[in-house]
C-alpha cells in the first residue's frame, strides 16, 4: 500500500531525478531541491499507485506518458500575469509592431509567446494589437502561445479567470472592454480569442515550428537552464523567426554577446535580439 505522506527519496533516486527533469524542462536543479523534488512529486506515487521514486523513474522514461506529464506540471513554475512588466508590451506597441507594418505591406503579422503558461501573456499581446490596428479584421494576425505543460495549455485554452487574475495587470478600462464577465469569471472575448492558439512544445526538443513567427517572447525562463540548455533554447527559438525576426527575453535575462544567430538592440531602455540573416 503506498503512504500517504511524504515519501522519502534516496540519494540515486534524487540524482537520477535531477537529471530527468533537467533533460525534460531545461530546469536545473541540485541536490539541496531535495524537499521541493519531494514534496511535489510524492503526491504523483499516491495519485498513480507508485510504491517508490524508482518505479516512477520507470514510468517517466516514456516522454509521452501520463506519469511524466504529471511530472512536468508538478515541476514547471507557471508564476504569470496580464502585461507583466509592461515594458516588452510598450516596446511591442511604439516599435516591434509599427517596423514590421512598415516592411509588411500585407499586415501579416505572426507572433509566439513561448513557455506561455496560462495565457496571460498571448492575450495582452492580442489587446496590444487590437489597440495598435483597431481592426483586427482588416490583418492577418496569429498568435500562438507555446508551453511544456498540458495543464497549463489547457487553462490559456479557455481564456477563462478569476476576478484576481484579470486584476493583476488590466485596468478596469481593459477588462470591460476585453472580458465578458460570467458567474463571477470572466471569458476574453470572441475577437480576441480569434487570433490566439495554443499549443503544447518543449522548446528543448526538435521543434516542428518553421520560421514563420516575426516576434517571438519568451521571458523568464533561461535563468532556470545551465550554459548548454540556454544555448540550444535560443538556437530554437531562432529557428522559428523568419530573418530579421525580434527575439525578446527577460529583463535579468542575456543571451551571450558572442557572434551566433542574434545582434542586441536597445529601443528607449528596452532590450530586444533582431535575428541576424
Amino acid at each position: 500500500m503506498v503512504d500517504s505522506g511524504l515519501h522519502l527519496m534516496t540519494d540515486q533516486e534524487l540524482v537520477m531525478l535531477i537529471e530527468h527533469v533537467r533533460v525534460q524542462t531545461g530546469i536545473n536543479l541540485d541536490e539541496s531541491k531535495r524537499y521541493l523534488l519531494e514534496s511535489r512529486l510524492s503526491p504523483i506515487l499516491q495519485n498513480f499507485s507508485i510504491g517508490s521514486y524508482t518505479e516512477l523513474l520507470e514510468r517517466v522514461a516514456v516522454d509521452s506518458s501520463i506519469e511524466n506529464q504529471a511530472l512536468i506540471n508538478a515541476i514547471t513554475t507557471n508564476e504569470t500575469y496580464f502585461f507583466r512588466d509592461g515594458h516588452p508590451f510598450d516596446l511591442l506597441k511604439n516599435k516591434l509592431i509599427p517596423d514590421l507594418l512598415k516592411r509588411n505591406q500585407n499586415k501579416i503579422i505572426k507572433i509566439a509567446s513561448a513557455a506561455c503558461s496560462s495565457g496571460q501573456e498571448a492575450y495582452s499581446m492580442a489587446m496590444v494589437l487590437k489597440e495598435t490596428l483597431f481592426d483586427l479584421s482588416d490583418s492577418m494576425v496569429e498568435i500562438r502561445g507555446f508551453d511544456i505543460s498540458s495543464k497549463v495549455v489547457t487553462a490559456a485554452r479557455r481564456g477563462e479567470y478569476s476576478k484576481f487574475e484579470v486584476q493583476r495587470g488590466l485596468s478596469e478600462d481593459r477588462i470591460s472592454r476585453y472580458f465578458d464577465c460570467v458567474n463571477g469569471r470572466y471569458q476574453v472575448k470572441p475577437e480576441l480569442r480569434s487570433i490566439v492558439t495554443f499549443g503544447k512544445q518543449n522548446l528543448l526538443k526538435p521543434l516542428s515550428i518553421k520560421a514563420e513567427y516575426h516576434i517571438v517572447f519568451c521571458r523568464n525562463v533561461v535563468n532556470y537552464f545551465e550554459d548548454k540548455d540556454r544555448a540550444l533554447l535560443f538556437q530554437n527559438l531562432a529557428s522559428m523567426l523568419v530573418p530579421c525576426g525580434v527575439l525578446v527575453i527577460g529583463a535579468t535575462e542575456f543571451i551571450n554577446d558572442k557572434p551566433g544567430n542574434f545582434i542586441k538592440k536597445n529601443e528607449q531602455g528596452s532590450v530586444y535580439y533582431e535575428k541576424v540573416g
